[in-house]
């Protein structure tokens, strides 16, 4: 999954007003993307690679993918960041809400659990059925 912002800079980005902004601009696609990867991988978070992102003309576009919790994947990463965010993971509650993961620039990792009104299953049954195909 690659989301495209209107935006000067990734750096504007690369906040935690940024990546609140981020979340809460792109829920509706994020809530359905998630709950999607939860039904078919399990419990795991997306990932915002920050550091990946690229500026195209007067947008940016920003990776984002899914690791499952347990996953081969996940492994190869060498686990999850922390030990919190590993809690989290298996504690979060996939019909409420979202773990995010942002690999910001700098090679930090920040992370949140978040929720909205519009839950991740309501997301995910609003989205027209195929259109999360080419998402990763």
């Amino acid at each position: 999954m690659a989301l495209t912002l209107h935006s000067s800079r990734i750096e504007d980005l690369d906040t935690p007003q940024g990546h609140i902004a981020f979340i809460r601009s792109q829920w509706r696609d994020f809530g359905a993307f998630a709950f999607e990867k939860f039904l078919s991988q399990g419990r795991g978070a997306v990932v915002v690679d920050l550091k990946s992102a690229e500026k195209r003309g007067e947008n940016l576009r920003v990776p984002t993918h899914y690791v499952a919790d347990r996953s081969e994947p996940l492994r190869k990463l060498g686990g999850w960041p922390s030990d919190e965010i590993e809690e989290i993971v298996q504690t979060y509650n996939p019909e409420q809400d979202v773990v995010f993961l942002f690999l910001r620039l700098d090679g930090d990792v920040f992370h949140y659990n978040v929720s909205d009104d519009l839950t991740p299953p309501e997301a995910y049954s609003s989205k027209p059925q195929h259109s999360n195909e080419s998402l990763s």
